[in-house]
C-alpha cells in the first residue's frame, strides 16, 4: 500500500518524509495557489524532498490544452505523474497520453462508471473522492471498495489511490479494504501519531526510571 501526501507546502512534506513512510506527494491548483510560489517552483521544490512521484494537475479543460499542459510537465522533475479530471475532453487527452508513454491518470472522480472508463483507458492511476462522496451523500469508502474490487477481479493495473480522506477513521477503512494508495493532508496524517495510550505508558517508563541518568551510562 501506498501513502502519499497531499499538499502544497514543502515544510509539511519535509517533516512528513522525516518520518520515513510517504511514497510520494500529490498536488492539485488549489493546494499550489495557497502558497506564494509557482506551480514549478513548488514542483522544484518538492522534488528536491521526495524520492517518489509527484502528482500534478492540468489545468486546461480542452483536449490540446491538457495534453500540452501534461507534456510540460514532464519536465519539471523526473517523477511525474499527470493528474486529468473525468471529464469526456479528459478522456479523450488521457488516451492521447498514454499512447505516448506519459505517466497520467484520472482525478475529480466521482463513480464507478469513470473508473472503469479510465482503466480502460489505461489510466496510472485514478482518485476517487472519498469525502466529496460523502459530503454529497454517497458512501466514499464504499465506492472506492466497488472500484478496487472490479480493478482487480479484471486484473487492471490502473492504481486506486483514495483521495479527499478527511480523517483517520475513513483511512483506516481504506486500509482494511485493501485499497492500493491513500493520499491525505498532512493534519490527518498527524493524527495517525498520537494516542493517550502511549502517551500514558511513556509517562509511566519515565516515572519509573526516575533520576538514574542516560542509559547508556554504565
Amino acid at each position: 500500500m501506498k501513502l502519499y501526501l497531499d499538499t502544497g507546502d514543502t515544510g509539511a512534506v519535509r517533516e512528513a518524509m522525516a518520518l520515513g513512510v510517504i511514497d510520494g506527494v500529490t498536488t492539485n491548483p488549489s493546494l499550489v495557489a495557497s502558497t506564494d510560489d509557482s506551480y514549478r517552483t513548488v514542483i522544484a521544490n518538492l522534488a528536491d524532498l521526495v524520492d517518489g512521484p509527484l502528482f500534478v494537475q492540468v489545468l486546461a479543460d480542452d483536449v490540446e490544452g491538457m495534453v500540452e499542459e501534461a507534456h510540460g510537465y514532464q519536465q519539471w522533475a523526473d517523477d511525474i505523474v499527470v493528474k486529468i479530471p473525468a471529464t469526456r475532453e479528459g478522456f479523450e487527452a488521457l488516451g492521447r497520453l498514454r499512447e505516448t508513454g506519459v505517466r497520467a491518470g484520472t482525478t475529480v472522480l466521482f463513480s464507478v462508471e469513470q473508473a472503469v472508463l479510465a482503466a480502460k483507458n489505461d489510466a496510472t492511476f485514478v482518485a476517487p473522492y472519498v469525502g466529496r462522496l460523502d459530503d454529497a451523500g454517497s458512501d466514499g469508502v464504499g465506492t472506492v471498495k466497488r472500484i478496487q474490487t472490479i480493478y482487480d477481479t479484471y486484473g487492471f493495473e490502473t492504481e486506486v489511490l483514495a483521495a479527499s480522506i478527511r480523517n483517520t477513521t475513513q483511512a483506516v477503512a481504506l486500509y482494511e479494504a485493501g485499497v492500493d494508495a491513500v493520499t491525505m493532508s498532512p493534519s490527518v496524517l498527524d493524527d495517525h501519531i498520537p494516542h493517550p495510550g502511549t502517551d500514558e505508558g511513556v509517562a509511566g517508563f519515565e516515572a519509573d526510571w526516575g533520576d538514574r541518568g542516560s542509559p547508556l551510562t554504565e
